[in-house]
């Protein structure tokens, strides 16, 4: 099993579409940074880890997928259009558009279920690197930086809104293939770690598992949902967007945040 493996299959689930042929057309192409990002997370959980490797990849690996608060943002612009009195085709479909997108962070911000995601996130960062230690700015890397630097500046800075929902699309489909990549690898390394018994191994990784299966891959859907509402909302014309840039950018600067990670790690042990 590989990232491409689990994305391709739900990008096939796709109405064919402009979005569709897209996705499936720049995906594939991006396979070296693929491997890339699956071997970082194969070496980091193949074995033991010192504290300063555990605090920098928590730190840093968290830039590239807590985005609730992006989202978020993403959506007031959208409602500050209204607000400033802007000309709009349809204020329905521009509802429809948010409404979609809020649906992306029900459950990070615990309007579905009771725990924060970030407070998920924590508990697993904080259980398996010991302490909270990790939350220290030192531990964080210029990649990660950059990574949330350029996906900050998509969502909510760039004057094309568009351009932050097509990021956004992007981001879920890859997260959804990262959260079903990984589970079995962290679930391994906690096992064999031999620390945490059954119930902690669950309690830990549940940042993890509750990602995984519907949740991200709806998200997906639900991006989907709100790029074609606010399309129309505006009168946009999607296929006039390339997601070619979004996609190798987005994959690049994630790549490199794994990378930098992997390479700690192989400098530890001298792989």
């Amino acid at each position: 099993m590989n990232l491409l493996s689990i994305i391709l299959p739900v990008l096939s689930q796709m109405k064919d579409s402009h979005l569709k042929k897209q996705l499936l057309a720049h995906f594939p192409t991006q396979e070296e940074k693929f491997k890339i990002i699956e071997e970082s997370f194969k070496t980091f959980t193949s074995q033991k880890q010192p504290k300063e490797v555990l605090n920098t990849f928590f730190k840093s690996w968290s830039q590239t997928n807590n985005s609730a608060m992006t989202v978020a943002g993403l959506s007031n612009r959208m409602t500050m259009i209204v607000h400033k009195n802007k000309e709009v085709k349809s204020e329905y479909d521009l509802f429809r558009s948010v409404a979609s997108l809020n649906r992306i962070v029900d459950e990070d911000l615990a309007v579905v279920g009771r725990v924060l995601h970030s407070t998920l996130f924590y508990n697993m960062a904080t259980s398996i690197a010991g302490d909270d230690s990790w939350l220290s700015n030192t531990y964080l890397s210029k990649e990660a930086i950059a990574f949330k630097a350029w996906k900050d500046k998509n969502s909510l800075r760039e004057k094309d809104i568009m351009v932050g929902l097509l990021t956004t699309l992007v981001h879920e489909i890859y997260t959804h293939g990262e959260v079903e990549f990984i589970i079995p690898l962290f679930e391994k390394m906690l096992e064999e770690d031999g620390r945490f018994s059954k119930s902690e191994i669950e309690k830990s990784l549940a940042w993890i598992t509750v990602h995984c299966g519907p949740t991200e891959k709806n998200h997906f859907f639900h991006a989907v949902d709100a790029i074609h509402s606010y399309s129309k909302a505006f009168d946009i014309t999607i296929e006039e967007y390339d997601l070619k840039e979004i996609v190798e950018d987005y994959l690049n600067l994630k790549a490199d945040v794994m990378n930098a990670l992997y390479t700690q790690v192989s400098e530890v042990y001298a792989i």
